[in-house]
């Protein structure tokens, strides 16, 4: 696969007859997910690559959320595939939305949507992305910076560089006014999440023509790190196939 694509498939599976590919937080990577194949057996877990770390560490932050969820659909529409769902945490709730609305406005078929850990779009909280102590001080709220990570310059710079692009792009996004999508969207966010998420997050219902299902966990921000949310995908890729019957999976590479 060429390094310059940023879709990341786990443990190919040739057999699965469906697909859920997943974008990370700010700052993450497409790893983060790599656990997730065992957890979901009957479908191919794919990740998204920001570029900026792991193998992208190379390449520049994209120019604007729009236009990272612009390359990701680009690479969908070009597979022979559908995917089943789409699975978005913190800011990766909002390239996975405009990723479903641009896979809409090419005329191909919307998987089920899924943000996590994220308000509403235009209800988002203001993010900081310029002053490096600002940025730790805003990422103590929601998960903090290692010690280990803290006591090595190099790499806290490192790791602050492509955090901060990525918060950038969420504090310069605003192509969503006035986007629905038609397609099944569901609202997660953790019990004890900050509360402007957490009381923020129903109005997602205003960015689709389908059905909205809000869900509380428990947890904070970060719930999904120990406990992942595999019932609720796999009861949204039965609720796929009860719809719309067996679709084809990735094929392995």
């Amino acid at each position: 696969m060429s390094a310059l694509t940023s879709i990341r498939r786990f443990a190919p599976q040739p057999g699965a007859d469906q697909a859920v590919l997943c974008f990370p937080h700010a700052g993450g990577c497409a790893s983060f997910f790599r656990s997730w194949s065992s957890l979901l057996p009957s479908a191919q877990v794919c990740a998204v690559q920001y570029p900026g770390r792991e193998d992208r560490i190379a390449e520049p932050t994209a120019a604007s959320l729009l236009e990272l969820a612009e390359s990701v659909a680009e690479e969908i529409l070009a597979e022979p595939t559908r995917l089943s769902v789409l699975f978005g945490h913190s800011m990766g709730a909002y390239v996975a939305f405009e990723v479903a609305h641009c896979l809409q406005r090419a005329g191909a078929a919307v998987p089920t949507l899924v943000v996590s850990s994220a308000a509403a779009p235009a209800l988002r909280p203001p993010v900081p992305f310029e002053s490096s102590a600002e940025v730790l001080a805003y990422l103590e709220r929601y998960e903090p910076v290692s010690a280990e990570i803290r006591e090595d310059p190099e790499l806290l710079d490192l790791i602050l560089d492509y955090i901060k692009g990525d918060l950038r792009l969420v504090a310069e996004y605003r192509e969503h006014t006035g986007k629905r999508i038609d397609a099944r969207l569901v609202a997660v966010v953790g019990a004890d999440d900050v509360p402007e998420i957490r009381s923020r997050f129903t109005p997602w219902r205003g960015h689709t023509e389908a059905e909205f299902v809000p869900m509380v966990t428990p947890g904070g921000h970060f719930y999904l790190r120990t406990d992942p949310p595999a019932p609720l995908i796999l009861a949204e890729l039965a609720r796929c196939l009860a719809t719309v019957g067996t679709s084809s999976g990735w094929e392995a590479i």
